[in-house]
């Protein structure tokens, strides 16, 4: 759930990755009176992302280093049903 700013946030582990799949996080969306949308987002610079056949390159978040851990980015816009 996003705030009222529309801000999220997801606390989790980076995950593995998997025969014929590419390092991924699934994530559902919904704004007010729409449908939900699934979908996938990816990390930079797996070498993996260029054979997996569901990879796109516009899901890909902006990671930085932050302390022991990565943080993510990624900007989501819905369209309001």
């Amino acid at each position: 759930m996003s705030d009222a700013a529309g801000r999220y946030r997801l606390d989790t582990i980076v995950p593995a990755i998997y025969p014929g799949r590419t390092r991924h996080i699934h994530v559902k969306l919904q704004a007010p009176n729409s449908s939900v949308l699934t979908t996938q987002l990816y990390f930079p610079g797996v070498p993996e992302n260029q054979h997996d056949f569901l990879f796109r390159r516009e899901l890909l978040m902006a990671l930085r280093d932050e302390g022991a851990g990565k943080t993510g980015r990624f900007d989501f816009v819905l369209k309001m049903g």
